[in-house]
C-alpha cells in the first residue's frame, strides 16, 4: 500500500527565482526505509518539509505538483493532523523542543493527541529503554548534550507511532551506541507497525543495508538509486567502498565477506613530523553542574602541529572540555594554560588563542550575511575586513557571501560558523562536531583545513562521533569517558584494528584504516 507519494513537485522559496526541487516524483509503501543521500543544500530537508506540511504552510513560497500523505495533500491538510499522520526529527532537535524535562518532551506529543495516561507511561518507558535514554528520563533537556537530545527527539516522534516518520539526519550527533539502538528501534517499528521512514542521512553505514530504496538529492534533482548504484556513490559506506576498490560485489555490506584467497597491499604510511611547542595544557580540570561532575582531573597537552580527535559516548565531557578551555564554564579545580601562559579570565582573550566553533552553529551568527559575519569578527581583533573573501573562500563559501547564515543548511552553517569563529587565525582550534551536516566534500574540505593549519604552526581538538572522518585527518585521539580521560593513543593505535575506536576498514582489514589504504597485491 502506498503511504505517501510526489508526483512532478518543484518547489521554491520565497524571494527566489530557483527552484530549490524540480519535478519530484517518489512512491513510498508501507513498511519500507527509503534513504536520501545528497549533499549538503541539495534540497534533502525541503523535501522531507513537503511531506508534513511545513512547506508550504509554514514557509510559504510556490509549490507545483501533487503530494500525498496517507491520502491527504498536507500542503493543505491542519497541522495538527499532518502531526498524526507524518512525524518528524528536525536535523536540529534542539529547534523542536517543547517541554523542560525529558519526560515531558516525549510526552508533549501524546498528550496532545489524547493518549490514554497509561498507554503514554508505556511508550516513554519503551522508547527510553530501546534508545538508551532512561537515565535521562527525569533530566532538564537544557542539561543534555547534543547527542542526547537528537535520542529524546527521536523518542518523541516515536512515541506517536505515526505511519510516516520523516527523519532528517536522526544519527549526525549520535555515538556508535546511540545510533546501533536508533537503528534496532526503527527496524522494530518498521517490521512490527509497518511504519515507513524516509530518512535524510550522510552516514549511511548502518542505514542502506535496511533500505527498500535510495534516492540522491543533488542541485534540487532527485535521482532513484539501485541499491548496487548506492553502494558505488561518493556518500556509500566504508565497506562497500572497500569492495569497490577491490573489485568486488560493493552489496554486499557485511564485515569478513572477503574470499580467502584474496591477497592485499596496504599503502604505506608517511611518518608524522614531531610535535612543537605547546599551546594547551590542561592540570587536574573538573567541572561540575549543580551535583553532576561534567570534567574529573583531566590531565591533557597539545602541542603544535597536533589534530587531536576528541571521543567519547554522548554526555561524556566533550563539549564541556572545550567550553572550559574558553571560559565558558567555570572549573572547580585545575588549572588551564595557553601558548605557555595562565590562561586569563577573560572570554575574549581566551579565544583570541584558542577559537570555538560550538556544536550548534547558529550560536555563531549575529549579522544578516555571511560576509558581514566574518567581517565583524575581523574587525572585533581589530584586523580589517580586507580577509573577509579569503576566510570564505578557505571553507568552499565564497559564493556563499551574501546569503544570510540562518538561511543555510546545516552542512553549510558548520563550515559558515567555521569560517566566523576562525577568521582571526586563532594558533588553537576547538571544533564541536564539526562533521555534523557535512557532505563528503565538506568533510575533505575540513581535512584540508586542518591539515594546513597543524603545517603552519596551529593545533587543533576536534570533537567527532565520526572516526572514519577523524581518521583522514587526527594526529591523535583522545577517549573520554564520565568526564576522565580513558585513553590519549596516536591515531593509528586508537581508530586501527584492536584499538579502542576502529574504523570499518581496520575491522576487516588488520593494517589499514581507510578503504583508500587497500589495495590487491
Amino acid at each position: 500500500m502506498v503511504i505517501a507519494g510526489a508526483c512532478g513537485v518543484t518547489y521554491s522559496y520565497p524571494g527566489t527565482g530557483e527552484a530549490v526541487l524540480r519535478d519530484l516524483n517518489l512512491v513510498i509503501e508501507e513498511g519500507e526505509i527509503a534513504l536520501v543521500v545528497g549533499p549538503s543544500g541539495g534540497g534533502k530537508s525541503t523535501m522531507l518539509r513537503l511531506f508534513n506540511g511545513l512547506i508550504p504552510q509554514f514557509h510559504g513560497g510556490r509549490l507545483s505538483g501533487t503530494l500525498e500523505v496517507c491520502g491527504r495533500d498536507p500542503s493543505r491538510t491542519p497541522a495538527r493532523e499532518m502531526a498524526t499522520l507524518a512525524g518528524m526529527v528536525f536535523q536540529m532537535p534542539e529547534d523542536q523542543a517543547i517541554a523542560d524535562t525529558v519526560e515531558a518532551e516525549i510526552a508533549f506529543g501524546m498528550e496532545q493527541m489524547g493518549i490514554q495516561r497509561a498507554a503514554m507511561r508505556e511508550r516513554i518507558d519503551r522508547l527510553s529503554g530501546e534508545l538508551a535514554i532512561a537515565h535521562l528520563v527525569g533530566r532538564e533537556l537544557a542539561t543534555l548534550s547534543g547527542g542526547e537530545r537528537q535520542r529524546v527527539a527521536l523518542a518523541a516522534a516515536l512515541a506517536l507511532e505515526p505511519p510516516l516518520l520523516l527523519l532528517d539526519e536522526p544519527t549526525s550527533q549520535l555515538d556508535g551506541a546511540g545510533a546501533d539502538a536508533f537503528v534496532a528501534a526503527l527496524s522494530r517499528v518498521v517490521h512490527e507497525r509497518g511504519t515507513s521512514v524516509v530518512v535524510a542521512e550522510h552516514r549511511t553505514d548502518r542505514l542502506l543495508p535496511g533500505a527498500a530504496k535510495v534516492v540522491r538529492v543533488a542541485e534540487g534533482t532527485a535521482t532513484p538509486c539501485t541499491l548496487e548504484e548506492a553502494a558505488r556513490l561518493e556518500e556509500a559506506p566504508a565497506i562497500a567502498r572497500l569492495r569497490v576498490g577491490l573489485g568486488l560485489d560493493p552489496v554486499v555490506l557485511s564485515t569478513g565477506t572477503f574470499p580467502g584467497d584474496l591477497s592485499l597491499r596496504i599503502a604505506p604510511q608517511k611518518p608524522g613530523k614531531a610535535a612543537g611547542d605547546e599551546l594547551l595544557r590542561m592540570a587536574g580540570v573538573s567541572v561540575a553542574y549543580r551535583d553532576r561532575v561534567a570534567l574529573d582531573g583531566v590531565e591533557l597537552s597539545v602541542r603544535q602541529g597536533e589534530v587531536v580527535a576528541v571521543v567519547g559516548a554522548n554526555g561524556s565531557g566533550k563539549s564541556t572540555l572545550f567550553r572550559a578551555l574558553v571560559g565558558l564554564v567555570k572549573q572547580r579545580s585545575g588549572t588551564i594554560a595557553l601558548a605557555g601562559k595562565a590562561a586569563p579570565d577573560a572570554i575574549s582573550s581566551r579565544t583570541a588563542v584558542a577559537g570555538y566553533v560550538p556544536q550548534d552553529p547558529t550560536l555563531a551568527f549575529y549579522r544578516e550575511s555571511l560576509a558581514e559575519e566574518v567581517g565583524e569578527t575581523l574587525r572585533r581583533r581589530k584586523l580589517g575586513v580586507s580577509g573577509t573573501a579569503a576566510a570564505l573562500e578557505e571553507w568552499g563559501l565564497g559564493s556563499l557571501a551574501e546569503r544570510n547564515p540562518r538561511d543555510l543548511s546545516v552542512g553549510q552553517q558548520e563550515r559558515a560558523a567555521q569560517a566566523t569563529m576562525l577568521a582571526h587565525a586563532p594558533r588553537l582550534w576547538l571544533l564541536d562536531e564539526p562533521t555534523r551536516g557535512a557532505d563528503v566534500a565538506a568533510k575533505r574540505q575540513l581535512a584540508c583545513s586542518l591539515a594546513r593549519h597543524a603545517a603552519g604552526g596551529g593545533a587543533a581538538m576536534v570533537a567527532t562521533h565520526d572516526v572514519e572522518s577523524a581518521a583522514t585527518w587526527a594526529t591523535r585521539v583522545v577517549g573520554l569517558e564520565g568526564g576522565r580521560i580513558a585513553f590519549d593513543l596516536p591515531v593509528r593505535e586508537a581508530l586501527g584494528f584492536g584499538g579502542p575506536r576502529p574504523t570499518a576498514t581496520a575491522e576487516v582489514v588488520p593494517g589499514a584504516l581507510l578503504p583508500e589504504e587497500v589495495s590487491r597485491a
